[in-house]
């Protein structure tokens, strides 16, 4: 947190790869998503449910994939506003 406020960026990407369970831990290849990461914790970026786009997606669908990982980026916001972390219901994985 912010002076009192909650900063984070919800981003697309495609394949990542990273580190699971800080500097020692497993390599670990994360597909093509939607990702969610907190300002104060900038090495930690959480994968969101929400479905990725398509090649050759149209605009709408485009639009309709993003609102949904809007939507699931609130979700876990209201969670750790409410004390519970920063997995929602329908989880976000850290990479």
């Amino acid at each position: 947190m912010i002076d009192d406020a909650i900063a984070a960026l919800v981003y697309h990407a495609t394949v990542q790869r990273g580190r699971q369970g800080g500097p020692g831990g497993d390599q670990q290849e994360a597909g093509p998503g939607w990702y969610l990461v907190w300002v104060e914790e900038p090495h930690r970026h959480y994968q969101l449910t929400a479905p990725p786009p398509r090649a050759g997606s149209l605009a709408a669908e485009l639009d309709r994939n993003a609102l949904a990982a809007l939507a699931e980026a609130g979700e876990v916001i209201d969670a750790k506003l409410a004390g519970g972390g920063t997995e929602a219901s329908g989880g976000a994985n850290g990479r």
